[in-house]
């Protein structure tokens, strides 16, 4: 059995990492290392290019704290069980209190990650979103 990182697991703790870590600089560098370069996204039907997905991310952590309420795996397809590439279905659950005015909302996320062995390392190739 593989002492790698299981992939549902590495999708969830890099997704918590972007949104949830309390340090700006983890949590960029972590976007910066986990999604790859020509990453497939799209949230709630639109195609959006990386850089405007990490304005994205950087515009919810500037404005909210984001407290993660649980992110349970609803379906998983590993490709490489040495590797622990392939394809994973998440439903995220969340709070975002925003900074100015202390209001606080629950949502969710729904996500498709792909997850490819690229260049030595696994990353994000792929990201489909639907957001409540």
């Amino acid at each position: 059995m593989s002492s790698t990182t299981p992939l549902d697991v590495f999708v969830e703790n890099l997704l918590a990492a972007m949104f949830f870590e309390t340090d700006d600089e983890k949590a960029i560098q972590a976007f910066e290392a986990g999604l790859s370069e020509d990453i497939r996204i799209e949230v709630n039907g639109a195609i959006l290019p990386r850089p405007v997905y990490l304005g994205i991310v950087k515009g919810i952590r500037k404005d909210n704290v984001a407290t993660d309420l649980g992110n349970p795996t609803l379906a998983m397809h590993v490709e490489d069980a040495e590797k622990q590439t392939g394809t994973v279905a998440q439903c995220g659950k969340f709070t975002l209190k925003n900074k100015s005015t202390g209001e606080e909302k629950t949502s969710s996320a729904g996500t498709i990650a792909k997850v490819e062995f690229r260049d030595g390392k696994r990353v994000m190739t792929s990201l489909t979103e639907v957001m409540s």
